[in-house]
């Protein structure tokens, strides 16, 4: 039998359980063999679902680390963890899959960047878009020149309203709506665009419709931000915290010789009801992970397949640090109301540094 990549996953709240369920039964060439969280919830989850499948299950990041055998981890944890703890296991040489942000700081993800080149093993950020499948055909699609030269991109991200203390806490430790939620729009247009493209400028606005919270700390819930490259082309983004009807996620792909669409009805299955009432009823996703969950493993599986193999990260770094530059910049521009210039190797010019 060939053999399979021993994985571990830190942090097992909502994200990380769905990675190791994912690891522990959706990808054949990996074994789970530890999890790792301090939180009495996530080890009473793990105790139930892990534990049975003979997952070590620890407390300490530390401790899972120095399990036997262990190659790579998945590290699903709290954000002001993810630098920390990447480069522990890296200098352990055991290879990273890190959920993004990586840091919240461009700094920070630099100086972690520089020390993963210096190690064999190595690190990748989550984007998990960039595995769906119907984003994948819609790349294909670009490659073929099937719509000309693609110009515009228009994406946007609406999550149903969650006014409870849990979210409000985590919206505040997000680090803003730009660099929690739509830097997965920003990562999909270096995606669609090409991963050499460079901002020219970026702009945002937005409100605090119902988390009123947010004003204090200079966040939005809806948000808008436009990035120019350098190239010519723009990339539109919208996202909101604050839809009803469920999770609704879309982007047009706008070219020279066509339009590209993904997902302008968002639907998780094809079943159409139409009522005594003459209404057609067509159900919409109710969360993002509904949208999403065949990606996660994809993204997982293509993961493993490319450490086993030795071979290059499926999302480069360099795209990882493009996407952070461009969410800060565009938070910071949420905040002070001021369009964000870059020079053509896509630095900040002028002002402070966009970092958070």
């Amino acid at each position: 039998m060939s053999h399979r990549l021993k994985v571990g996953v830190v942090g097992l709240g909502r994200m990380g359980r769905r990675h190791a369920h994912n690891i522990l039964h959706s990808v054949p060439n990996a074994s789970l063999v530890c999890a790792c969280s301090p939180a009495p919830a996530d080890l009473e989850w793990a105790h139930e679902a892990l534990e049975p499948y003979d997952v070590k299950v620890v407390t300490s990041f530390g401790e899972m680390i120095e399990t036997p055998g262990l190659e790579a981890v998945i590290i699903a944890s709290s954000t002001f963890l993810h630098a920390t703890q990447s480069k522990q296991a890296l200098d352990k040489g055991i290879h990273v899959l890190c959920e993004k942000p990586l840091t919240k700081s461009i700094e920070e993800m630099e100086e972690v960047l520089a020390f993963a080149q210096t190690k064999k093993a190595t690190l990748m950020v989550a984007f998990v878009r960039r595995f769906d499948d119907n984003y994948r055909e819609a790349r294909a699609q670009l490659d073929r020149h099937e719509i000309g030269r693609p110009i515009v991109i228009r994406s946007q991200q609406c999550e149903r309203l969650d006014t409870s203390e849990p979210y409000r806490q985590y919206l505040a430790d997000s680090g803003g709506i730009f660099v929690d939620s739509i830097i997965h729009d920003i990562d999909l247009a270096l995606f669609l665009f090409g991963e050499d493209s460079k901002p020219k400028s970026v702009s945002a606005v937005g409100a605090a419709a119902c988390h009123t919270q947010l004003t204090a700390i200079g966040d939005a819930d809806n948000a808008v931000g436009m990035c120019e490259f350098w190239d010519g082309r723009i990339a539109f983004f919208y996202n909101s915290r604050t839809t009803n009807y469920g999770y609704d996620n879309a982007t047009e792909i706008f070219g020279t010789g066509g339009r590209i669409a993904i997902n302008l009805n968002p639907r998780p299955n094809a079943i159409e009801t139409s009522d005594k009432g003459g209404y057609v009823k067509i159900p919409s996703h109710s969360e993002w992970y509904q949208r999403y969950a065949p990606a996660f493993v994809n993204e997982a599986q293509a993961w493993v397949d490319a450490v086993l193999a030795g071979g290059e990260m499926p999302v480069p770094l360099k795209g990882s640090l493009a996407a952070l530059k461009i969410a800060a910049a565009l938070q910071e521009s949420l905040r002070s109301g001021e369009r964000i210039q870059f020079d053509r190797s896509g630095q900040r010019l002028l002002g402070n540094k966009a970092s958070l």
